[in-house]
């Protein structure tokens, strides 16, 4: 079964971790059984899952056609990022126009 789609992401700031946003609890509950780092906390809203503060995360923002975009020092620690979400995310090659795509990760909508 493919993992559930991510509908948006965000930093909480207590605790200071990213957070995955899903459809339903049973989605976020899903995606969390098989991502062994991420955790569901009961105080909070159950379609939220918790992350540890990844290496090299400089920020999180919003880009192009709604995705959230995690912004790192280094393609390898992009990389390592999403494969710490079972891959979920889309990080893009880098290009002479932008050559630091490859240490992004994006997450939430598809592009068309």
């Amino acid at each position: 079964m493919a993992p559930p789609t991510i509908i948006t992401s965000f930093i909480s700031i207590q605790p200071l971790e990213p957070v995955l946003v899903f459809a339903s609890a049973a989605d976020a509950e899903y995606f969390q059984s098989h991502c062994r780092q991420g955790r569901i906390l009961p105080t909070e809203s159950q379609r939220w899952v918790y992350l540890p503060l990844p290496a090299g995360l400089i920020r999180v923002r919003t880009a192009r056609q709604g995705d959230i975009a995690y912004d790192f020092d280094s393609h390898r620690n992009a990389v390592a990022f999403n494969k710490s979400i079972k891959e979920v995310g889309r990080i893009f090659q880098s290009t002479k126009e932008k050559p630091e795509w490859d240490r992004n990760v994006y997450l939430g909508k598809t592009l068309k």
